[in-house]
């Protein structure tokens, strides 16, 4: 697989916008028999135009979302649009749309797109597909003996699900990767929840040319593609204040120890009679652990989303179950970078297990509570990681109010988890 990234700062004119992303990816590639295009942008661009305009200039599918902020060698971006473009003769591509996620059947809408995009066909009236596979070409015929390093036949289960989930949904970011592992067992998903800037209004996904605010965009990578993942949680912390969840339910925590979820974070010394909890909070994730699988620790972290004073809870944008130990930590951008180091390398020693095969993109999916946190210096993660990349390699990522990436929990096995308050890693 080959890949290449384009950006564009032209956010009022999406003619213009459009032809500098195209121009700038071909210029860097040459296609190959199948190709996707994922756009990451400012929840200000017109994303769906945008998409649309590349995908009849380009000839391909493009999918996208929008984010707090943008991510490549560069650093941060708040105002622009970030293109990737991976293209393939041994892999093919598939995207679709979920029907609305915002009403009671969600589960099912999620599971049918999920169903669809790994060969067994929508039901009907459910899953919308947009175009089938995104190829260039011919690829290998259902039925026909597939040789190694060949492109997987139509039909056979994808080896890597890239998914653009909306936000502000009526369930936890959680749903997203327990429905769809549900459904494909042990295909790992990269992927985050779309964002905007805290207004919690104008987060979008795309899918060539069509805009939706409450539906899954899916990605299926099939063919001779061997992903690998590496996650960080900053885990600086007060650890004087461990305490385990008594009363709790999906994402709304009810009691910690003896005390209402509002006198815990009181307990700290922390301000909770603020306007917008989720930004107040940004500097201020819960770690959860609990045991999970064979009895071994997992621990995830949770971005406090909204309090309830009167009650005294506290909802996040991810479930946090009861029994769990939990403990509020503070995260400084020292943290941030160490966390970003960690991750990359950790990312380029797994990918170093596959000598014979060529990485060209890491995908980036990172909390926008890290974003806020850098503060003005807004490149020092892009810093690092161009410092640590090897040459030739693309990077494109998004910050998002949630990231879904597999993670271990045991010595072998890995589940696909939302996280939040984490930089996740996917190479290519």
């Amino acid at each position: 697989m080959r890949s290449a990234t384009a950006i564009t700062y032209e956010m009022d004119d999406e003619i213009k916008a459009s032809l500098q992303l195209a121009g700038s990816i071909k210029e860097q590639l040459t296609l190959a028999k199948n190709t996707i295009g994922i756009l990451l942008c400012d929840a200000d661009f017109n994303g769906a135009v945008v998409t649309r305009e590349l995908s009849k200039t380009l000839g391909f599918e493009v999918a996208g979302m929008t984010t707090l902020a943008t991510l490549d060698k560069d650093g941060q971006h708040e105002s622009a649009a970030v293109l990737t473009v991976l293209t393939a003769d041994t892999c093919d591509f598939i995207a679709n749309a979920s029907r609305p996620l915002s009403g009671p059947d969600y589960e099912h809408n999620i599971a049918s797109a999920c169903r669809e995009l790994i060969g067994e066909g929508p039901e009907s009236g459910d899953a919308q597909p947009h175009g089938g596979a995104t190829k260039h070409g011919d690829t290998t015929k259902p039925g026909d003996t597939t040789k190694p390093g060949d492109a997987q036949p139509h039909g056979a289960a994808p080896r890597l699900l890239f998914a653009l989930c909306p936000s502000g949904m009526p369930f936890s970011g959680d749903r997203y990767p327990d429905i769809i592992s549900k459904e494909a067992g042990n295909i790992p998903i990269i992927g985050g929840v779309c964002s905007d800037d805290y207004d919690f209004e104008r987060a979008r996904v795309f899918l060539s040319g069509r805009e939706y605010k409450d539906s899954l965009i899916l990605i299926g990578i099939r063919g001779d593609v061997r992903p690998v993942f590496s996650i960080r949680h900053v885990t600086s912390r007060f650890a004087e204040r461990i305490s385990r969840i008594t009363e709790a339910e999906g994402n709304n925590v009810y009691k910690v120890g003896d005390e209402t979820f509002v006198e815990y974070l009181q307990g700290f010394g922390l301000k909770t009679d603020v306007p917008e909890p989720a930004l107040a909070f940004t500097a201020y994730p819960m770690m959860l652990t609990s045991v999970d699988g064979d009895g071994d620790d997992v621990a995830v972290m949770r971005h406090i989303s909204d309090l309830d004073l009167a009650s005294g809870s506290g909802s996040f944008f991810g479930d946090v179950p009861v029994g769990a130990m939990a403990n509020i930590c503070m995260i400084s951008k020292p943290d941030l970078i160490e966390a970003c180091v960690d991750s990359m390398n950790a990312l380029l020693e797994e990918a170093g297990k596959q000598p014979d095969y060529t990485y060209s993109t890491v995908l980036s999916m990172s909390c926008c509570g890290r974003a806020m946190l850098l503060g003005a210096d807004r490149a020092a993660e892009g810093r690092v990681l161009a410092g640590a990349l090897p040459q030739g390699v693309a990077l494109a990522g998004a910050y998002c109010l949630g990231e879904i990436c597999p993670s271990l929990y045991n010595e072998t096995t890995t589940r696909n988890r939302f996280h939040n308050c984490s930089i996740t890693f996917c190479m290519l």
